[in-house]
């Protein structure tokens, strides 16, 4: 069986209110309509230490910084392409 491709998103204050509470809707919302949620370990964690990079995610080994309702379906087409 695969191992599932881990996504962390963080939570932290900072990131949260600059757009991460939205971005994970979004993240859960494409997961859903691409039929993979079950090959990913999605979830969200505390403060990265990254506040002024934030809002962050994180998916595999890869740091995404600045990451904007706008952008993150991009990161996640990029990086799922095919699946």
């Amino acid at each position: 069986m695969k191992t599932p491709t881990k996504i962390w998103i963080c939570m932290g204050s900072s990131c949260y209110a600059r757009g991460n509470a939205q971005n994970a809707e979004i993240v859960q919302r494409w997961l859903a309509a691409k039929g993979i949620v079950s090959e990913v370990d999605f979830a969200g964690t505390l403060c990265e230490g990254r506040c002024k990079e934030g809002p962050i995610l994180k998916i595999g080994d890869r740091i995404f910084s600045g990451v904007t309702p706008a952008t993150v379906e991009d990161i996640l087409e990029h990086l799922f392409a095919g699946k």
